[in-house]
Formats: structure tokens, sequence, C-alpha cells
């Protein structure tokens, strides 16, 4: 009988140290704290950064096409663009015209050359163009006294006279004046002449046009110089 107290004793005080080892042991110090702390930081960290790289992102694709242009633009900037023919220059410009009986003389006020034109015998609407500077100063004499015009004529003044007087193919050729000198702001127009080859342009003699105080149109068609400029033929056109 004490053999079987003793007997539980020892089993009792055993099941005592096991029961006084298990606490320790309890050690469910995988405390839930560290899973759901790093749960927390993954899903705090995950929307900041995706906020914040997503306007870099966008930043970047807007970027690119303005870019991309620029890129172009220096490209072509730096392939030389091929040439084309010029397109026509239209203005108006301020002019004096005078006509004379076998022809007519215009004063052009923004190069200050004068531009004679003298009849062909059997076409009173063509002829040869002539090219002068007009050299005229004020204080100089506007008409030669000792010349007196035949009735219903006149003896053109101040530039004209001049570049008239001091040359006598001009004055032979034209002729006594049979309106006075009028200034008029004409309808300018020039067409260049040349052409195209290979996307690369060849200049050639071109077209000058100019309306007169009558709506007449007259076409100058550059050739050789004549005079002290380039000149060449004419060809009106009698206002319709």
């Amino acid at each position: 009988m004490r053999r079987i107290v003793l007997v539980w004793i020892i089993l009792v005080l055993a099941l005592a140290a096991c029961d006084d080892e298990q606490p320790p042991t309890q050690i469910y110090v995988v405390f839930s704290p560290t899973p759901s702390t790093g749960t927390a930081d993954v899903g705090e960290d995950t929307p900041n950064p995706t906020p914040s790289r997503t306007p870099n992102v966008t930043a970047a694709a807007t970027n690119t096409p303005g870019a991309q242009p620029t890129r172009t633009a220096l490209a072509a900037s730096a392939t030389p663009a091929p040439e084309i023919f010029p397109t026509n220059v239209v203005s108006q410009v301020p002019i004096a015209e005078q006509v004379f009986e076998h022809g007519r003389m215009f004063w052009i006020r923004h190069n200050r050359q004068i531009w004679v034109m003298i009849a062909s015998e059997n076409d009173a609407n063509t002829g040869d163009w002539y090219c002068y500077n007009d050299t005229f100063q004020e204080g100089e004499p506007e008409i030669d006294p000792s010349l007196t015009p035949p009735e219903d004529r006149f003896q053109p003044k101040r530039g004209f006279g001049k570049l008239w007087r001091s040359h006598p193919e001009i004055k032979d050729g034209l002729g006594w004046a049979i309106t006075p000198e009028f200034e008029l702001t004409s309808n300018y127009s020039y067409i260049a002449g040349g052409y195209v080859q290979n996307n690369q342009y060849f200049p050639g003699p071109g077209e000058h046009r100019l309306s007169t105080l009558y709506n007449d149109v007259v076409a100058f068609y550059e050739g050789e110089v004549r005079g002290e400029c380039q000149g060449g033929t004419w060809k009106m056109t009698p206002a319709q």
C-alpha cells in the first residue's frame, strides 16, 4: 500500500514538474502584433509610392511627345530643305508715269530707277525696255528753257527731263511727252523666272508687271542690261 502511495506521489510530482515547464514553452511569442505590424507597413507603403510614382510616369509620358517634335524640328533644320520655285511678289508701289509720243517713262520710287519704254515701229504695245538710275538732285534745273515743245506737247521735267535731255537716243526714241507727269500707286507684281531641277531652284530672267494711270498693264521682261541696270523688252495689255 505504501508503495502504491509512493508511486502515486512520484507521478503527481512528475506531472507538477511538467506543468511548471509549460508556461515558458507557451511562448505564443509569435505575437500577433508582429504580423499585423508587417501587414500594416506593406499596406501603408503601397499607396504612398503609388501616387508619387504615377505622376512621375505621367510627366514622363507628357514630356516624351513634347521632346519628339523638338527632335524632329532639329533634324529638319539640320537637313536643308530642297529649294522650291519662288512665289510671286505682289504689292502696291508708288510710281510716277508720263506718256510720250513713242513710249512711256516710269519712275520707281523704292529703288529710284527710271524705266523707259520705247515702242517698236510695227506695234505700239511692244518694244524695248531701258533702265536708268534717277540722278536728279533738288536745285538742278527742272527743264531746259531753250527747248520749246510743239503745241499740245510737253517737255519732261526733273528726273525724267534730265534723263531725256542727256541721252539723245532716249529723246529721239520717245519724242515729246503728250501728258504731264503723274504720280500714282501702281499694282505691282514680280514673277520669277528660272526652273527647278532635282529639287533645286535655278534662277532666271523674270517678269515685272505694273498697272498704269489708265489701267493698262505693262509686263517688263528681264533681259540684258540696257542703260544702267537690267532692262529687256515690254508688252502692254490695254485696259478693257
